[in-house]
């Protein structure tokens, strides 16, 4: 019998490429002795704003553009539904973002570290995913997390109360740690023994890492 093989999965929740990668990572996954281990991380306000800051890069305004229009490629030929906000919208939001008390994503990712163990934090992961890339909703926002954590089965002003407490912060915060430490070079980032798989593009290879651990631990 095989054994179970840990996959760490890093995103961040309004990031294309993860909401894209992570919905192919779970379709090519599925049937497999795998257990994914969840890791929705944040930007730190020291590093930036933007998901290149993260990595401490810059990404100009042609190559923001045609990671839009890949995406778009990329959705439509797997199916998978996706909408962009405009971008002097985007603009506000980032513009609030830098003004608000957390970190970029910090609210979400903790909603999340709040919800494990409750059956439910799959679902409000998917949720907060679907709520930025087809619902166009800015998952900063305390009412947007308190409405999805409520539409999912979890008491939104809880699961609110319970990611500005003290365990979900330490658990947002050793979550980016195991993905600097593991030297992640971007999102969405899969780690399978210390293996290093980054971006929607290497899903196949991901899946051929698991396949290949699996033959391993059966014999």
């Amino acid at each position: 019998m095989s054994q179970r093989i840990k996959v760490y999965s890093y995103s961040i929740y309004h990031s294309a490429n993860s909401y894209i990668g992570i919905i192919l990572a779970q379709r090519s996954l599925q049937g497999l002795p795998v257990d994914i281990e969840r890791r929705p991380i944040y930007i730190p306000k020291e590093r930036g704003i933007k998901v290149a800051d993260l990595q401490g890069g810059s990404e100009s305004a042609a190559v923001s553009l045609y990671h839009k229009e890949d995406c778009l490629r990329w959705a439509k030929k797997y199916g998978i539904e996706i909408r962009f906000k405009e971008l002097d919208e985007f603009r506000r939001w980032v513009k609030r973002w830098q003004e608000m008390k957390f970190s970029r994503e910090e609210l979400p990712a903790r909603a999340y570290y709040a919800a494990r163990g409750s059956g439910k934090e799959h679902l409000l992961d998917a949720a907060f995913f679907r709520a930025s890339y087809v619902d166009l909703l800015d998952v900063n926002d305390e009412s947007v997390i308190r409405k999805i954590a409520d539409d999912v089965g979890l008491g939104g002003v809880r699961i609110l109360e319970l990611a500005q407490g003290e365990a979900a912060k330490q658990a947002a915060i050793e979550a980016l740690a195991e993905y600097d430490r593991f030297g992640c070079p971007g999102v969405p980032t899969w780690v399978v023994e210390g293996e290093k798989f980054w971006g929607k593009d290497r899903v196949d290879w991901l899946t051929e890492k698991v396949k290949e651990l699996s033959l391993r631990t059966a014999l």
